[in-house]
Order: C-alpha cells, then sequence, then structure tokens
C-alpha cells in the first residue's frame, strides 16, 4: 500500500548510533486512512506503537492481534510484522523506534516478548503520555537528543517497573553476573567489594560467584582487577602520569599493592611496562 504519512510525522535523521547504549530512532503520531498498513516487512530497531483511537490488527509470527484505543504493539528488530488500520474505524497511533547497545535487554525485563508482543490497555493512559513525551521533545539539537532519550529511558523504566511476568525474578538473578560486571566497570575506581557486588545484584555472595564464573571464566575479583589494569595500562599510554597517581586512578589506595597486581596480571612491572611502551614508539 501507498505510504501516507501525516504533517505531523517526526524522524530523527541521524547516522545511526551503534555504540550507544540507548537513543531514539524515530518518533511519529499518525491518523491512518481506512485500510492503510506497513509490511509484510522487518525493522532493524525496536519500535513502539500505541493506538490512541480507532482500531486496526497486527500479526507477527503468523499470530493475529486485534487492537484497540489502549493497546500498544512492539516491532522487534528483524522479525516480519504486518499492521493494518480498521477498513471503517482506521486507527490513530503514536510510536517510538528505538535502539542501543541497551536496548534489548531493557526490553527483555518488560511484559513485551517475541510471542506476546502486545501490551494490553492496563495502565494506558500513563503508557500513553510517556511515548507522548518522547513525541514532544522531538529535535535534531543535542539537547533535543538528550531530552528524547531521557524521555525514552522514563518509558522503558515504566515498562519494567510495572511488568507483571512471573519469570521476572528468575530473569533478573540470571542477569547478576552481567549487572555485577557493568558496575564494575561504572565504578572501578570506587572501593568495589564482592559482598557489595552481591548486595547490589540482589544475589548471595555464593550465587553470585557461580555465575559469574560461568559468564566470565574468572571471579569477580579477578575481573575487577583485571579491568583495573587495563585502565590502567590505557592511562599510560597516553599521558606522563607517576604510577601513585595511575594507581589511586584505577582504584587501588597502595600503589605497592598495584604494582604487584600489575605485575600478576601483565607478566611485568609498571616501570617495565612503560618502558616497553617508550621503546615501542622509538621504532
Amino acid at each position: 500500500m501507498q505510504e501516507n504519512t501525516s504533517s505531523i510525522y517526526k524522524h530523527s535523521m541521524k547516522l545511526e548510533r551503534r555504540t550507544a547504549s540507548l537513543y531514539v530512532q524515530n518518533t511519529g503520531c499518525q491518523q491512518c486512512p481506512p485500510g492503510y498498513g506497513w509490511g509484510p516487512g522487518v525493522r532493524n530497531h525496536f519500535l513502539l506503537h500505541h493506538v490512541v483511537s480507532g482500531k486496526g490488527i497486527y500479526v507477527c509470527r503468523n499470530r493475529r492481534h486485534e487492537l484497540g484505543a489502549g493497546d500498544t504493539f512492539l516491532v522487534y528488530p528483524d522479525t516480519p510484522v504486518h499492521y493494518c488500520a480498521d477498513a471503517v474505524q482506521p486507527w490513530e497511533y503514536v510510536w517510538v523506534g528505538f535502539g542501543g547497545l541497551d536496548a534489548e535487554g531493557y526490553v527483555n525485563r518488560t511484559d513485551f516478548t517475541p510471542e506476546e508482543p502486545v501490551y494490553w490497555s492496563r495502565d494506558s493512559k500513563e503508557l500513553r503520555s510517556l511515548i507522548e513525551g518522547v513525541y514532544s521533545r522531538y529535535g535534531t539539537r543535542t539537547w533535543e537528543q538528550m531530552e528524547m532519550t531521557a524521555r525514552l529511558y522514563e518509558l522503558l523504566a515504566f515498562l519494567m517497573r510495572t511488568a507483571q511476568r512471573q519469570s521476572q525474578a528468575g530473569a533478573e538473578i540470571s542477569d547478576c553476573a552481567l549487572l555485577a560486571a557493568e558496575y564494575i566497570i561504572n565504578h572501578y575506581e570506587e572501593k568495589i567489594t564482592v559482598e557489595g557486588l552481591a548486595d547490589y545484584a540482589s544475589v548471595s555472595h555464593s550465587s553470585l560467584y557461580r555465575r559469574f564464573v560461568k559468564r566470565f571464566q574468572v571471579s569477580p575479583k579477578r575481573f575487577l582487577l583485571e579491568f583495573r589494569v587495563e585502565r590502567a595500562c590505557a592511562l599510560m599510554a597516553k599521558n606522563n602520569y607517576s604510577i601513585q597517581e595511575i594507581s589511586a586512578s584505577v582504584g587501588f589506595d597502595d600503589p605497592f599493592y598495584f604494582s604487584r597486581v600489575f605485575k600478576d596480571v601483565k607478566g611485568m612491572s609498571p616501570r617495565q611496562y612503560v618502558a616497553y611502551l617508550e621503546e615501542d614508539e622509538r621504532q
């Protein structure tokens, strides 16, 4: 069918941000003409539609969903879909498309699944307000992009907070190793203990240890030490800092302990590593 886009359609005309944690790909609002549809086809990002009024159908994985005002459906990336407005009461919907390195993980913590990609009219007023909040902040300037992304985080946080799937708790536990690793990566310069990581991930010390070793093949403590050493190597390569400054910058209170850990991980002392870098530059 021919695409008939309303005058209030909005689309972020930005290059794909492959390294962003989360970003708005596009957003818009459309009153569809009778029988207007899209697909069958696939998208390369998540696309969330909320039905403001009217009716229509959404076909995903060979399942047909009849939707009306207050319902919301999610299009998954690389999944063939087809959606079409009713011939008599065509729908109006508002949408937001999004992607990013963390997008799939956030969606997995909501009530949406590839098998059940529809969120029926529960909490529809607040959900509509959040989606329209992203849409209302559309713009191409940097601060407008930031405001859209902030509203997108609010939207996904709402969907996660109100999720009712019984499997939610199990999914959170299965991700405890990833949560702990992400915390280490973002807070490596701070005082971190395995007990603190377990509390952060809401699991026991022993559960975190088992799941962490299974996922990363090292203990949480070893992961922390090796990551700190890698950050130290990056500082050595780019700046002329002292060993004491570097050790403090990556979370070591004692530069002598830092040197012992560094040698254990890299097979040479920090000073030997600096000399190695300088020799490499001269060649």
